[in-house]
C-alpha cells in the first residue's frame, strides 16, 4: 500500500488519491539541490523543513530524458524504486497560468484593431492642418 502523496508545487491539484497512476517524486534532500527545485516551483525554501518528504508529481519533468530507468518503467509499468538522473531539473510548471503568461511569447494583436488603428492613423495624416497664419495645407506640404 502507498502513502498518500501531494504535490508540493503551487496550484497543482495532483494527489496519490486524484491521480492513482502518476508518478510523484521525492525532491532532493542535498540542501543545495532541494533549494533549486522548491525555488524552480516557486516555492519558499526557508518554509520547509531539510527534513520533511516532498514529491514533485510527474507533470512537471520531461520522463523520457529525467528519469533513468524510465525504460523499465514503460515496459513493466510500474517499478519499485524512481531514479532520477542527477542533473534533472523540473521545468513544466502548466498548472500555474500567470507563469505562462509571464514566459510564454506575446499574444498577437488582432487584425481587426490593427486595421482599424492604421485607418485612424490614414484620417488624421490625411486632413488639413490649419496653419498659424491663417492659411490651410495638407500635411506634408
Amino acid at each position: 500500500m502507498t502513502s498518500y502523496k501531494t504535490c508540493a508545487v503551487p496550484m497543482c491539484r495532483s494527489t496519490t488519491i486524484k491521480c492513482p497512476n502518476k508518478l510523484f517524486i521525492h525532491v532532493p534532500k542535498c540542501p543545495k539541490r532541494r533549494k533549486q527545485w522548491l525555488q524552480l516551483a516557486r516555492r519558499d525554501p526557508q518554509f520547509t523543513s531539510d527534513k520533511s518528504a516532498i514529491f514533485f508529481c510527474e507533470d512537471h519533468f520531461d520522463l523520457p530524458y529525467d528519469m533513468e530507468n524510465y525504460i523499465q518503467y514503460s515496459i513493466m509499468g510500474s517499478i519499485g524504486k524512481i531514479k532520477m538522473k542527477p542533473d534533472c531539473l523540473p521545468l513544466k510548471f502548466h498548472c500555474q497560468p500567470d507563469r505562462i503568461k509571464r514566459t510564454g511569447p506575446p499574444q498577437p494583436r488582432s487584425v481587426v484593431s490593427k486595421r482599424l488603428r492604421m485607418h485612424i492613423l490614414q484620417e488624421i495624416f490625411s486632413q488639413e492642418m490649419p496653419s498659424t497664419s491663417g492659411k490651410t495645407c495638407k500635411s506634408g506640404e
